[in-house]
């Protein structure tokens, strides 16, 4: 989606907030806006017969899988090196999808990867690969993205868009019984999936940007070694009405 709002293709995009921070870097891409407050839990998968008990197990000689460079799946094998304090950059191989990486992990072609908790749990139930842990970094999950020319030419546009996600996820989780059933339908998940997933995510109630929570996951992610030289106002621009 990143290549995609650089080439235009997008207006906005909605991004898991790791691979957003990375991904601004040099370019005009800037986040306005908070979708979901809570963060992501990223699971942590492993072959079923894999040796490894521990997440501190996955420190030696290991390969995790990634959908894409720069990717959350990508971003986030390197902020578990540094949180972990391992002491080098993990050896991060780009496998594509989930599909891809499941397979990756079956056929050694990996040893690891990350992905979010509740779409990887139809896998474990399956048996198709085994959970290690999770690993939840301090920042919210998901945040709006715009082209800096975008954001400052269409901030009221920006700030009733959002109002109207608000509005939209307040009413889906006013009554999650009801409405998981068209997730379900959807998107295949069990309902008990969904039901666990609903209990740990917290849509943003206006869409503010904490600055402090995106300076931090700057800090950790430059500490990670996954950005450099980047600081939160070259990350946040606040639309104005």
């Amino acid at each position: 989606m990143m290549r995609r709002l650089e080439a235009g293709e997008l207006d906005v995009a909605i991004c898991v907030t790791e691979g957003l921070v990375a991904g601004i870097k040099n370019n005009a891409i800037r986040l306005f806006g908070t979708f979901v407050e809570t963060p992501l839990p990223w699971a942590v998968s492993v072959r079923v017969d894999a040796a490894y008990a521990t997440l501190d197990d996955l420190a030696g000689n290991v390969v995790f899988g990634a959908s894409r460079l720069g990717s959350g799946s990508d971003v986030m094998a390197r902020y578990m090196a540094s949180q972990f304090e391992w002491g080098h950059e993990p050896d991060v191989r780009v496998v594509g999808d989930i599909h891809a990486l499941v397979n990756g992990v079956q056929t050694r072609t990996i040893d690891a990867f990350l992905w979010e908790r509740t779409t990887m749990q139809r896998h474990y139930t399956q048996n198709e690969v085994r959970y290690l842990g999770t690993v939840r970094p301090p920042w919210p999950a998901f945040s709006y993205a715009a082209q800096t020319q975008f954001i400052q030419a269409h901030g009221q546009r920006l700030l009733a868009f959002m109002q109207w996600a608000q509005t939209a996820t307040r009413n889906f989780m006013s009554d999650v019984e009801q409405n998981s059933s068209f997730v379900c339908e959807r998107f295949g998940y069990a309902q008990s999936d969904v039901k666990a997933w609903a209990e740990y995510v917290r849509y943003s109630e206006d869409g503010r940007v904490d600055r402090a929570k995106i300076a931090k996951a700057v800090k950790v992610l430059e500490r990670a070694g996954v950005v450099q030289g980047v600081d939160v106002d070259g990350v946040v621009l606040t639309p104005e009405a």
